[in-house]
């Protein structure tokens, strides 16, 4: 019966990728907060964006909380993303176990880039002032180890944008399973994202004067603009992973995701890691249905520092067709 149910389960998300190529239409442009569907573990590009059976430690905190819940070690995690556009995204998270309270972990998220000429209808070629745009992410999770095989983990965030003097932000929660089959060390993954409160921008640049008739003698009127709300980026994902075990010292593991976001609909993620002597690790991945990306390539390698623990040093690199190329470097410390 166990391994019908893992069967049923695997199919089942070979069935929803291979979906992925039917779908036609999306409702994009329909979810704000778009930073929050881009990959911060170099590890997890390398892989394709496969990462909801794969990742432990701090970068979990961002995927799946879950992947945080038998650690016994703590990890501290850093990441930088050289994106489009002289668009720079950093992550950096904690976790540790404490006792009585399973793991505990936080992180943070900013994307920032460089300031950009202020232009109007009046002035089209730029009034001589500038203004910035960021976006950032924080987070505090949770996870257990419920039992020998299943964890399960939640975050809750907040998450701001701002635009020269405008802002926006909202509250939203994480959710994340993780259960090793028991089929040798087949497990499956299910994470929830960004499920939370509506966002709406404000500020003082919403307010400024009308003239309804356009008549000198009538003083115009303060009046104050309405924007729109607009929902995060909501999104399920279902993976599986398993290591293929050659001898002691190499294994090949291969990752496949299933996920939907609200407005982007069905896609998938599939990667390869080749690991020797649990230091060196060599990868690949694909992306179905993405807009741009499809092939990835990354490695990395863990050195040990006696009477310390573990440095893990990552780069990935992802092909994104007409825009130029993303690099990804990730460091993730265990002591």
């Amino acid at each position: 019966m166990k391994k019908f149910l893992i069967l049923l389960v695997t199919v089942s998300i070979l069935c929803f990728a291979g979906s992925v190529w039917s779908a036609e239409f999306d409702n994009l442009g329909t979810s704000g907060a778009q930073f929050l569907k881009l990959d911060v573990d170099a590890r997890v590009v390398g892989l394709g964006g496969a990462n909801v059976a794969v990742t432990r430690g701090a970068m979990a905190l961002y995927y799946n909380p879950a992947g945080i819940a038998n650690m016994d070690k703590r990890n501290l995690a850093f990441s930088y993303t050289d994106w489009i556009a002289d668009i720079r995204y950093n992550y950096l998270a904690y976790e540790t176990p404490i006792s009585g309270f399973g793991n505990v972990g936080v992180h943070i998220a900013i994307l920032t880039m460089d300031d950009m000429e202020m232009t109007t209808t009046l002035q089209p070629e730029g009034t001589g002032e500038t203004f910035g745009a960021n976006s950032w992410v924080v987070g505090i999770s949770n996870a257990y180890q419920l039992t020998n095989r299943f964890s399960f983990g939640v975050t809750a965030k907040y998450v701001r944008e701002t635009i020269s003097q405008l802002s926006s932000s909202a509250i939203a929660f994480d959710f994340g399973t993780l259960y090793y089959t028991g089929y040798k060390n087949l497990r499956i993954a299910m994470s929830t994202r960004n499920f939370g409160t509506d966002a709406k921008f404000g500020g003082t640049e919403l307010e400024t004067t009308y003239d309804p008739d356009n008549n000198p003698n009538t003083a115009p009127v303060q009046i104050r603009l309405n924007t729109q709300s607009y929902p995060l980026p909501l999104s399920f994902r279902l993976g599986v992973a398993y290591d293929f075990e050659f001898n002691e010292q190499s294994k090949l593991m291969a990752a496949l995701d299933g996920y939907n976001t609200r407005d982007r609909g069905q896609q998938a993620s599939l990667g390869l890691e080749y690991t020797w002597r649990n230091r060196l690790a060599i990868r690949t991945g694909y992306k179905m249905r993405a807009d741009e990306e499809d092939l990835a390539l990354g490695g990395g390698y863990d050195f040990e520092i006696p009477g310390f623990g573990t440095i893990g040093i990552n780069y990935a690199w992802a092909n994104l067709g007409r825009l130029e190329n993303a690099h990804r470097f990730s460091l993730v410390l265990n002591f």
